[in-house]
């Protein structure tokens, strides 16, 4: 992942900036305000200034980065074809030092965003920022569901002769399968961050191109 914060506009992106590049090295765990100060530029007091401790800097910095995935949604940012996109999201997840995006995460900040999400267990900031990630989320993967279901269709709408695959029933809701793709994501996340075996990847992202090439054309893209 490209650092988001290589020129920084004002303060609060410089001090954001020094606490990504300190995640990314240190992890959650071994993550202090002082090493914050460290990887900053300016003076470490300013961290202490606009921060009373590590998690309310840490949920304003996965607040920025979110906003700045809207922003590129919004902006065009993927462009893809809808189905790549989808294919393109479970590699990242599964594999995050094998796809070349700026946007998508390098290993050291997946096993860091797992570290926060698992803070959400028993702290409500985080737990707040991760609801409303995972509905930002869904929202893009839903999109590119509805998209790729229409090009998987001869007319784009649901109910397509010859169109729906052997054993799969027809009228699929594209947030079901939105839903699907990020459940297996958010697995996929902590099996990579939290074991050494990488022997499971391929095979996933193989499973999840068939169940993608199977279940796209009986997804009913006006749903």
């Amino acid at each position: 992942m490209d650092d988001p914060f290589t020129e920084p506009t004002d303060t609060r992106e410089a001090i954001l900036g020094a606490a990504f590049r300190a995640l990314c090295e240190h992890g959650y765990a071994d993550l202090t305000i002082k090493r914050i100060g460290e990887a900053f530029e300016k003076s470490p007091s300013l961290v202490y200034h606009h921060y009373d401790g590590k998690d309310e800097l840490l949920v304003d910095l996965l607040e920025f980065l979110l906003e700045d995935f809207e922003a590129a949604i919004a902006g065009g940012a993927f462009d893809l074809p809808p189905r790549a996109r989808l294919d393109a999201y479970v590699a990242a997840m599964t594999d995050p030092d094998g796809v070349d995006d700026e946007h998508a995460p390098d290993g050291r900040f997946l096993v860091a965003m797992v570290e926060l999400r698992a803070q959400a267990a028993t702290d409500g900031a985080y737990r707040e920022h991760f609801d409303r990630s995972d509905r930002v989320f869904r929202r893009f993967l839903e999109r590119s569901v509805r998209e790729a279901a229409a090009e998987a269709r001869p007319d784009g709408r649901s109910g397509a002769a010859g169109a729906v695959s052997e054993g799969v029933d027809d009228g699929v809701a594209p947030a079901a399968v939105a839903e699907t793709l990020q459940t297996l994501a958010t697995g996929a996340m902590l099996r990579w961050s939290t074991t050494t075996d990488r022997e499971w990847a391929g095979a996933v992202r193989e499973e999840a191109s068939r169940y993608l090439s199977r279940t796209l054309p009986a997804v009913d893209p006006e749903a």
